[in-house]
């Protein structure tokens, strides 16, 4: 039997389509939840960072990717001074850059 090789851990149940979003999500609670501790914030100070409930924090630190959508952890990256850049090498191929805008 050939072992079948998935993008990510959400293709093996999920819809390509929806699996790809659950993947992007997932790497972007990472990231923030990564920048949150670097920055050594509490939960109740990330939310006022970020301009959100404390409960989001706790959500997205506890991956309740659900809970979220691409667009509000985009938004959460902008209060942190991240930028996206999107650029489209072709109309079948298009790749993000998230950065902080300091460096």
């Amino acid at each position: 039997m050939a072992l079948k090789f998935y993008d990510s851990p959400f293709h093996v149940a999920h819809e390509a389509d929806v699996a790809s979003k659950m993947a992007m999500k997932m790497d972007l609670s990472i990231m923030l939840t990564k920048l949150i501790e670097e920055k050594g914030w509490t939960q109740a100070q990330a939310a006022e960072k970020l301009n959100v409930h404390q409960s989001r924090i706790s959500d997205l630190k506890n991956a309740k990717l659900d809970k979220f959508t691409i667009d509000s952890m985009f938004d959460m990256l902008d209060a942190l001074g991240f930028r996206a850049t999107t650029t489209a090498s072709s109309a079948h191929e298009a790749s993000i850059l998230i950065s902080d805008t300091a460096w």
